[in-house]
């Protein structure tokens, strides 16, 4: 999804509105995972896996379950090279789990030969950035130091728009991750990117919420029948953005 050019323009800061509103619903999306559109957009493409190790603890789990990222995308792309700063985990994933290219650094301002001598693909960044104290200056810093060196840059966050979170804060609940810093929507995300100098941003979802009663039953109904379910944006957990370092 690419927003309207009088969207853009608010994205911009060309125009201004203290109460802009925006509808989601003239699409609808498809009912896959996080991972599974990773996965889809990366095929057979060289990737740079910011924030590759997850958390250790639960890495082996995930294996088992085929949910480890990293791994699949080994196994999906050309290349992958693994980036984190948890130094035990990446010990751990060289060492226990014997997987290569896999190192331990500051994204940000460490110098690498094998990514700075390289050309690639894509930057991944899955639930990163609302860990991130300030996402516009660290997205900036990566815009400024891999621009010529890497393609895109896709980023995965949370959806605050969706049909859980709504219904939490009706019913005066916040149900929060307690290292999030940010809740983001699809404008706030975009906003973040372009603000980060990034360009040419598209915007999907992924994840489907639980969804309510009759939601559910009309899909059983239509899987029954062979009939592809499609969703409106409030349906999915994530966010995931694709945009052009250049």
């Amino acid at each position: 999804m690419k927003f309207e050019p009088k969207i853009i323009k608010h994205l911009s800061g060309e125009l201004f509105s203290a109460g802009l509103d925006i509808s989601f619903s003239n699409e609808k999306y498809p009912n896959q995972t996080r991972i599974e559109k990773i996965l889809e957009i990366t095929k057979n493409k060289s990737v740079i896996h910011v924030g590759c190790a997850d958390h250790l603890p639960l890495i082996e789990t995930k294996i088992k379950n085929n949910k480890w990222l990293h791994r699949l995308l080994i196994e999906n792309t050309t290349q992958c090279i693994g980036v984190d700063n948890n130094e035990e985990a990446v010990n751990f994933i060289n060492n226990k789990l014997n997987i290569r290219d896999v190192y331990c650094f500051d994204i940000t301002s460490d110098n690498v030969s094998i990514l700075d001598n390289s050309h690639w693909d894509y930057m991944i960044l899955g639930e990163i950035i609302e860990h991130i104290d300030n996402p516009v200056a660290f997205l900036t810093k990566i815009k400024e130091k891999y621009t010529g060196k890497v393609d895109k840059i896709l980023i995965t966050a949370p959806n605050v728009f969706n049909i859980l979170t709504i219904k939490d804060i009706k019913s005066n609940i916040e149900n929060i991750n307690t290292d999030h810093r940010y809740w983001f929507s699809p404008f706030t995300l975009t906003k973040v990117m372009i603000r980060s100098g990034f360009n040419n941003c598209d915007l999907t979802f992924a994840d489907r919420v639980k969804l309510p009663l009759f939601q559910a039953v009309a899909r059983r109904l239509k899987i029954f029948f062979g009939i592809t379910s499609y969703f409106y944006a409030n349906c999915f957990s994530n966010l995931i953005i694709v945009a052009d370092f250049e």
